[in-house]
């Protein structure tokens, strides 16, 4: 629970995560309070208590929860949602909402991502074509229900154009960042169990489709591998510069790890989004809720194993794992699924 001597540095904290970083703190108080500039310093030094009318303006505009900044039990946590809507261009437009968010964080001064991943960042998918229709296919079939994809089955010939430019865009603004990642093994065979289920289920317009997949996730595999040795990001069959810094650090967690959420730091802010719906997201940055997502994520990674840059005993330990569940998800989708 906050003290009542640093509630006000808790609550103005908050104000300035919810602004742009072209925007000064200090302008927008005096403007919306009609107070001066002087006034509104000592109010952010803590020099001057907010009144009760000042605190309700403040967070009526910002939409703060007083309760959440003294920290009480029953603390409303006030989430920004980005939800994908079911129409044709729905998909894209998630995907530019993913951009612009990832653009505010590659253009902050200091920055971090932390990410737990349950399922392979959409982004990795974007190197990869064939993939990413396949994704964006079962997505929309499967979880969405859009009504022309009711009685379609995958084409691997078919590529939705608009998406994968836009996802190729979010994949290079990505690399950029420098980011932790923790993964387990359903990391992977999340998109091995769909590639599985459709053959099981007939949604492949040719048989060869399924080998195809298989074989391209192989390669994002041995890709997703090199970057983990190297400890930095860059686009499939890019070359790796000396220039190139380490900015890529991957953890493995079997047995702690939740449900797919990401936790930005950019310029002393923190930002939480996680997913709910398997494509649906949640954004906070509630500082008190923010602070305690990232004690659990460092205490997934330090109870977990560092497999980036020179653990290259435990990278290969872990990516031969991987292997073998592609080849046995392989053998048994192709052979046992279809009859050849």
């Amino acid at each position: 629970m906050v003290k009542r001597e640093d509630f006000q540095k808790v609550f103005f904290d908050t104000i300035k995560q919810r602004l742009p970083k072209h925007i000064s703190v200090v302008h927008e108080i005096a403007e919306l309070l009609e107070i001066s500039y002087d006034s509104a310093y000592r109010r952010l030094r803590g020099d001057k208590d907010l009144t009760i009318d000042e605190l309700q303006k403040l967070s009526n505009k910002y939409k703060i929860s007083v309760d959440s900044v003294f920290g009480y039990d029953n603390i409303d946590i006030h989430f920004h949602p980005f939800v994908m809507d079911t129409q044709q261009d729905g998909f894209v437009a998630w995907l530019k909402l993913r951009l612009l968010e990832v653009q505010k964080i590659y253009d902050s001064g200091t920055k971090e991502l932390i990410m737990v991943a349950r399922d392979l960042p959409i982004y990795y998918y974007f190197d990869f074509p064939e993939l990413a229709a396949f994704k964006i296919y079962f997505w929309k079939k499967l979880l969405l229900h859009h009504p022309e994809y009711h009685d379609r089955k995958f084409n691997i010939s078919e590529r939705p154009f608009d998406i994968l430019e836009v996802g190729s865009k979010l994949l290079s603004m990505y690399n950029r960042i420098p980011s932790i990642e923790i993964w387990c093994q359903e990391t992977f065979t999340r998109i091995m169990q769909q590639i599985d289920f459709c053959c099981i289920s007939g949604l492949f317009m040719h048989k060869n489709d399924a080998v195809i997949l298989y074989e391209k996730l192989e390669i994002l595999i041995r890709h997703l591998q090199y970057q983990t040795e190297q400890g930095c990001k860059f686009h499939y069959g890019a070359a790796v510069t000396d220039n190139e810094e380490e900015s890529f650090k991957i953890f493995v967690n079997e047995i702690l790890l939740i449900d797919n959420t990401a936790l930005v730091h950019r310029d002393g802010k923190k930002i939480l989004f996680m997913t709910h719906n398997s494509l649906d997201v949640l954004l906070t940055s509630n500082p008190l809720f923010c602070s305690q997502v990232e004690h659990a994520l460092r205490i997934i990674m330090k109870t977990g194993t560092h497999i980036s840059g020179t653990s290259a005993l435990e990278c290969n330990r872990y990516f031969n794992s991987i292997y073998a569940k592609l080849e046995e998800y392989k053998n048994d989708s192709v052979s046992s699924r279809f009859i050849l």
